[in-house]
């Protein structure tokens, strides 16, 4: 089963098909900088959120590699 950033890439970034490239970076940035695992491990959240948050930043990537894909 393919991963639901490839799928839906705009809404894995909180972003519309229609936004340009800066605001795009925008959402991905916040986005890795909401979920990703280096963070969360200094917080000292426990290992199964630290896995979770390593999937959700490998589909924020995977979805912004798509798009920008699609764009270029």
């Amino acid at each position: 089963r393919p991963p639901i950033s490839t799928l839906f890439p705009y809404p894995t970034l909180f972003r519309s098909p229609g936004v340009g490239a800066a605001e795009l970076k925008k959402g991905y940035r916040r986005q890795m900088n909401q979920h990703h695992p280096d963070k969360l491990v200094a917080k000292g959240l426990p290992e199964e959120m630290i896995a979770l948050a390593t999937r959700k930043t490998q589909d924020i990537k995977a979805a912004y590699e798509l798009i920008k894909l699609h764009r270029d």
